[in-house]
């Protein structure tokens, strides 16, 4: 796999490093300054954009050296805020800029109301970011973080950020080596250790984390290591991912989910469909149910899929034939809330497609367990 030095040297458009933890405290930020620092002395043109040196000496450090473009003041009532300057910094025109803490919220009135879309303004313009994430922070898996950690998370960024990186590194370290930099006073004031290790730095949700963040980081590398071996030859991306709804299903949200998971994992695109019956149309539906749908629609635009609303009274044969179509490897569905003797008197979308559709693998998420 390249080094980012090396992607540097071989593209001309912005190019995206991620350096992603599954803690507050694990690196990251130690990380990506570390990393300025060799790039500058090997001749590249570094700035800082936004770093969040936390207070910790040792990171502090690393900033002496590196040039910083000047925060941009915002105020808000008699409060002033600090947020990147994105336009100074493409005006400065750097080769490299470092981003820290990539979810993150801009302040109300700016040209851009998440960090992440300040990253992909500055990509357009041709320069490279290196950026920082903890996992819990991405859509697809905070739901899962919130139910595991019972700890909130109110910053969340789309997958879809991932797949655009051209790397992904992840800031590791042991967990027990993490709750002592806790116990030291180099993540949070002192004042807030305890709550924080028998809470949210608790092992289990700790182990948790840092399995899914390691999941996320093989994952991409698994990505670029096929687009390297295939180069411009896209078929192996070429099949598809669905995500079948009905009107009303027990957790579309789930669901979607997901989808957009299995096809990033992937590398391959992913369409939510909903097949709509006259007796569904709107003007048969009430206002409540109508809002439920396009707040599916609008997650999953969210997530990086393609809606697609598909008109019938077969719901099976339309599903068959747009995955015929479309070229669709997985298909993911709810579990029927029918039980199994009234699926067989009713009949099941489910089973016909499954008979149908072959060469389709069939994803059946029980959404009331929270799937599998």
């Amino acid at each position: 796999m390249k080094t980012f030095e090396e992607i540097l040297e071989s593209k001309r458009r912005g190019s995206l490093k991620i350096i992603i933890g599954y803690a507050a405290g694990v690196g990251k930020t130690y990380s990506m300054l570390k990393e300025a620092q060799t790039l500058k002395q090997r001749g590249f043109d570094v700035v800082i954009g936004y770093v969040e040196p936390h207070k910790r000496p040792e990171t502090q450090a690393l900033v002496a050296g590196l040039e910083q473009v000047e925060l941009k003041k915002c105020i808000i009532g008699s409060n002033e805020f600090l947020e990147m300057d994105v336009e100074a910094i493409i005006k400065r025109a750097p080769q490299i800029v470092l981003v820290d803490e990539l979810a993150h919220t801009n302040v109300v009135g700016s040209k851009n109301a998440k960090r992440y879309l300040d990253v992909l303004e500055i990509l357009d313009a041709e320069i490279n970011v290196i950026s920082t994430l903890n996992v819990q922070h991405l859509e697809s898996v905070s739901d899962r973080v919130v139910s595991a950690t019972k700890a909130p998370v109110f910053e969340r960024i789309p997958d879809k950020v991932l797949q655009i990186a051209q790397q992904i590194v992840m800031a590791d370290i042991s967990m027990e080596d993490l709750r002592e930099r806790l116990r030291l006073g180099k993540v949070y004031d002192k004042e807030k250790v305890d709550n924080a290790l028998s809470n949210f730095f608790s092992y289990n949700n700790l182990a948790f984390l840092r399995e899914i963040c390691l999941r996320e980081a093989a994952g991409n590398q698994f990505q670029k290591m096929q687009e390297s071996e295939f180069g411009d030859n896209k078929t192996f991306a070429e099949e598809a991912v669905m995500v079948a709804l009905s009107s009303d299903p027990t957790n579309a949200a789930m669901l979607i989910r997901k989808g957009t998971k299995l096809a990033a994992r992937l590398s391959s695109r992913v369409y939510v469909t909903y097949v709509q019956k006259k007796s569904e149309d709107p003007a048969h539906i009430d206002s409540q149910l109508q809002r439920k749908i396009q707040q599916n629609f609008d997650l999953a635009t969210k997530l990086g899929a393609e809606v697609k609303i598909l008109s019938g009274e077969r719901i099976s044969d339309i599903l068959v034939n747009f995955a015929l179509e479309n070229k669709i490897k997985h298909a993911v569905f709810g579990k029927s809330r029918l039980t199994p003797l009234r699926e067989r008197v009713r009949g099941s979308i489910l089973l016909e497609f499954i008979h149908d559709a072959v060469g389709v693998d069939v994803h059946i998420i029980n959404v009331e367990s929270g799937g599998k």
